[in-house]
């Protein structure tokens, strides 16, 4: 197995993780009568993100040309930061630290998306630094 698709799959399971993390291991605040809280629509916002991310490590695992797969780690790096940016400063969590969203799902989507960031980093580099590079 070459490292692109090792990088790419990593990235597809980081993207099932972060689709996971608001529904099943950290569960969010539902519905308040007739609203919604902020946690409930960060794990809308990071479910289509993951299924994005997913998308984009299967893309470049399968991909034959190693510029494409340069392409779609770039946008997964891009995925990353955005998976990092919505619970902290896009849209936020519940202001209580007592709730899972603030203790749980918070934290587990920063590491989520700083290691699509690591993974996609490092696929893009192998691609700069390969000297056989299509």
């Amino acid at each position: 197995m070459n490292k692109t698709r090792i990088t790419g799959s990593i990235i597809a399971l980081l993207g099932l993780f972060t689709v996971l993390v608001p529904k099943v291991f950290f569960e969010v605040c539902g519905a308040m009568g007739d609203n919604y809280m902020k946690c409930h629509w960060v794990a809308q916002t990071e479910v289509a993100l993951g299924i994005a991310t997913i998308i984009l490590g299967v893309l470049a695992a399968l991909s034959g040309q190693k510029a494409a797969a340069s392409a779609y780690s770039v946008a997964s790096l891009i995925n990353g930061a955005l998976i990092i940016l919505i619970p902290t400063k896009i849209i936020g969590v519940c202001s209580s630290s007592k709730m899972d969203c603030n203790s749980g799902t918070k934290p587990a989507l920063i590491i989520a998306g700083a290691l699509i960031i690591v993974v996609s980093a490092v696929n893009v580099v192998l691609y700069l630094t390969d000297k056989k590079s299509e």
